[in-house]
């Protein structure tokens, strides 16, 4: 089963990230649903594990994504995804996975010819000076990392709570990531410059004291607060500094919502 979950996490992310990549349109949206369906199909199984009295992790190989257009891109997830139906088994689960991938692959047969930049590198965006550009590119690569890593935590978290209140707290944090991480990828795209995050180690979501990790989220948080205001200080482009100084806004709540499970631990 870890070999299958590795697969799931790595065709999650392809297909994710793809949609990141596009130019938003109904393709985009259409991988972006996928990428969701391939995230519960993750959950499912990790929780399958758990349930049999053993554990998981977030290993896997790296995902690079260098396509030029959607042909080479669905030609790709739709490899990958007759490649995890090899791996799947008999019982419910499985055939929900084979039907929802068999859907996926119906609706990929038929690939727009449309040209991707998104990996280019070409590193322009607007009229932003050279000192505005490397703050948001040191920023948005560190912090695209940071929500990745932030949802794999989270998800392992919840699927090993007992608790449903703190459950769906935790719900309420992916949820938010998930945000975050959409809105940072689609900037990296319009530079040119996204990529799969690197690799979570384990040291970072398996833990032993749930509330310091909270409280050590909470000061994470604060620091990332930090960097949006200086991010939006030294940005000269309107537009740009609004955006951050939401993100910076919604940073508060996600505090409150960290306490929230604080104090019922």
């Amino acid at each position: 089963m870890s070999d299958l979950l590795r697969k799931k996490h790595e065709v999650w992310l392809k297909i994710l990230f793809g949609s990141f990549a596009l130019p938003r349109s109904k393709e985009a949206e259409l991988l972006e649903e996928f990428a969701k369906i391939e995230f519960r199909h993750l959950k499912w199984l990790a929780t399958g594990i758990v349930e049999n009295g053993e554990d998981f992790d977030w290993d896997r190989n790296d995902v690079k994504l260098e396509f030029e257009n959607v042909k080479d891109l669905y030609a790709s997830i739709s490899d990958d995804l007759l490649a995890l139906e090899l791996l799947y088994k008999d019982g419910a689960l499985f055939d929900r996975l084979r039907s929802d991938e068999a859907y996926m692959l119906f609706k990929l047969k038929d690939a727009p010819d449309i040209k991707i930049s998104a990996f280019d590198r070409h590193l322009t965006y607007k009229n932003l000076d050279k000192k505005s550009l490397d703050a948001l590119v040191l920023f948005l690569l560190e912090e695209s990392y940071k929500e990745y890593e932030l949802i794999l935590t989270y998800t392992y978290s919840q699927i090993h709570s007992n608790d449903a209140k703190i459950s769906q707290v935790f719900e309420d944090l992916i949820y938010e990531s998930f945000y975050h991480l959409k809105s940072f990828a689609l900037l990296m795209a319009e530079l040119g410059i996204l990529s799969v995050p690197r690799v979570v180690m384990k040291e970072v979501y398996r833990f032993d004291d749930l509330k310091q990790f909270l409280l050590d989220g909470i000061e994470e948080e604060k620091a990332a607060k930090e960097q949006c205001r200086i991010l939006s200080q030294a940005i000269n482009d309107e537009e740009l500094r609004r955006f951050f100084d939401f993100i910076n806004n919604q940073e508060d709540y996600h505090i409150e919502l960290m306490q929230k499970i604080i104090d019922r631990v």
